[in-house]
């Protein structure tokens, strides 16, 4: 089997919104960089077809549009999961140049006459969401780095990362068309593979008709945790509202537009749950909508017959920028978003950070580094950069420090150690080589119902803990996963990663000992909040003897008194 060398000072593992920030930042630097993702730049990661929204203050005038009320906001809605510090640094600082780096690919946020559409949603004090036209953001991006002089490797699934006396020095994985097996040296390497999709049974059956990208399945995070890397916040559930039986993205045009949620007898019913109502958190809008066919309310719809024909006309053009089949699915179903109600439900879980302002994955500081030397990360494999608003920040602010340290610290590339390089070969291709039972459909729908089970929007620890021990038996046929062709072995690795990351996650809800963000993380068994003794993260990491441990870590503690949203 063919195997190619490479060197370059700077490795971005992930082609999204972050990945391709840094390598265009980086490669200002002057620095070398190679960007692996397991799809083709131009259409991967979780905007892969497009997005509406982008969250920014813009220092208009209003108090409600500066930096101070960001992290004000942030601060209450987070709950003490967001470090204060990290968001303005990585956010803060680098707001003005992301809105800039949209318009330098072509891709510009604002209106023909200069101005920016904004609405408001989800807790904001403030109309802080841009809607824009991000249908060709992905490939305008591509270009650019593409035409910044970086190598890309498409179609190349990382294996695993390459560490030599503690620091991480390259990483090695496979073409998953020609089988090519890569190693790639590098003076730091950085994480971009987004969140992970795919670990809940979804209500349509399909498991790749899902809400966010089905190729994100915590590659990053699972690698990074190998290393022995930290994760934060990665206990909590993530769900959204979306059409019944349509996996798609809308939600916060169809609220930022005025869309109300109404129950099967015609009354609006959010405020039952939110003091916003409508303009409460995404959070608050799902437990609405869950409380309400709880209690033999349903069927639940979202009513947008109220608004005014422009309105409605800009509501129908974006809900087709972020998934090109939702008009299509209006227009099969015979709905007319101005005439008739759109029956909504629940989507899939996921593991994610609980709101748009707070993330969920590997552990990060200011500058974007983990506490593995030369680990950086960026965008939804961070714990601090949910949303696009923080994945180009954070890309753009991982590119900068990463070319500080490739040129404080690295002068010559750290040796790749050849025998991890023929562990990895070797349990790469396994699968493809020896006779085995189970196929990753398999694998991975025994997977989902575990969590579906166990992990959902009610938990309890005796639930928890019977999903642990159903992990674990489960675990015991990983060595029977079978492949048949490179793509299987692309999936092959994505259910070995679900498989660690749904370990860490429940972890880190067994350890938290409280409910906290509604259906993010509720315990039946611990149903309050306790601000008291729970205010913060809880990391996780893996300990010298391979098992997983939980902390809380205390970030930006504030009286509860002052906890809001």
């Amino acid at each position: 089997m063919n195997e190619q060398r490479l060197q370059t000072d700077i490795l971005i593992i992930g082609g999204g919104a972050a990945g391709l920030n840094a390598a265009i930042t980086a490669r200002q630097a002057g620095l070398g960089v190679i960007v692996m993702d397991k799809a083709v730049i131009e259409r991967s990661g979780h905007f892969a077809g497009g997005i509406d929204h982008f969250a920014a203050y813009l220092e208009t005038g209003p108090d409600w549009d500066t930096s101070d009320a960001y992290l004000d906001f942030t601060a209450r809605s987070s709950r003490g999961a967001t470090d204060l510090s990290v968001v303005e640094r990585v956010y803060c600082s680098e707001l003005k140049a992301a809105i800039q780096r949209f318009d330098d690919v072509g891709c510009t946020l604002r209106r023909k006459d200069g101005t920016f559409f904004r609405t408001q949603s989800y807790g904001q004090p403030g109309p802080w969401w841009i809607n824009f036209n991000g249908k060709r953001l992905k490939p305008l991006l591509a270009a650019a780095v593409r035409d910044a002089g970086c190598k890309i490797l498409d179609r190349v699934v990382t294996a695993d990362l390459l560490v030599n006396d503690g620091q991480v020095c390259g990483a090695a994985g496979f073409h998953i068309r020609t089988g090519i097996f890569y190693v790639v040296q590098a003076k730091a390497v950085l994480m971009t593979t987004g969140g992970t999709n795919r670990l809940f049974q979804n209500p349509t059956g399909l498991s790749f008709n899902i809400w966010m990208c089905p190729a994100n399945t915590g590659d990053g995070e699972a690698m990074a945790f190998r290393t022995g890397a930290r994760l934060a916040n990665v206990e909590y559930l993530r769900m959204t509202v979306i059409p019944r039986g349509f996996s798609a993205a809308g939600l916060n045009a169809l609220v930022g537009m005025g869309g109300k949620l109404i129950n099967g007898k015609g009354e609006e019913f959010m405020e039952r749950y939110d003091p916003l109502g409508m303009k409460g958190p995404r959070y608050k809008l799902v437990q609405g909508v869950l409380g309400e066919l709880k209690a033999h309310r349903g069927p639940v719809y979202v009513d947008c017959r109220h608004l005014d024909p422009e309105a409605l006309q800009h509501l129908l053009t974006t809900l087709g920028y972020d998934k090109d089949t939702l008009p299509d699915f209006f227009a099969q179903k015979g709905i007319d978003l101005g005439r008739d109600l759109l029956e909504i439900a629940t989507s899939e879980g996921m593991q994610g950070g609980p709101n748009e302002v707070c993330g969920s994955g590997v552990k990060i500081d200011g500058d974007c580094a983990t506490n593995i030397p030369g680990l950086f990360a960026a965008g939804n494999s961070a714990d601090q950069c949910r949303s696009l608003h923080m994945a180009f920040t954070s890309g753009i602010h991982a590119g900068r420090s990463m070319s500080v340290f490739v040129g404080k610290n690295m002068k010559n590339a750290i040796p790749v150690p050849e025998y991890q390089v023929k562990d990895i070969r070797k349990r790469l291709f396994e699968p493809l080589e020896a006779e085995r039972t189970v196929s990753w459909h398999e694998f991975e729908d025994v997977l989902q119902r575990i969590l579906s089970e166990g992990m959902g929007p009610a938990r309890s620890g005796w639930g928890m803990k019977i999903a642990w021990q159903k992990l674990a038996d489960l675990e015991k046929w990983q060595n029977q996963v079978r492949a048949e062709t490179y793509h299987d072995l692309c999936r092959t690795q994505e259910v070995y990663n679900m498989l660690t990351v749904a370990r860490c996650m429940i972890t880190a809800a067994l350890h938290r000992k409280e409910s906290r963000f509604g259906q993010c993380h509720y315990r039946l068994d611990f149903p309050e909040t306790d601000d008291h003794n729970w205010l913060g993260q809880i990391a996780v990491n893996r300990a010298a003897n391979g098992r997983i441990q939980a902390e809380l870590v205390p970030l930006n503690q504030r009286p509860p008194a002052d906890l809001g949203v």
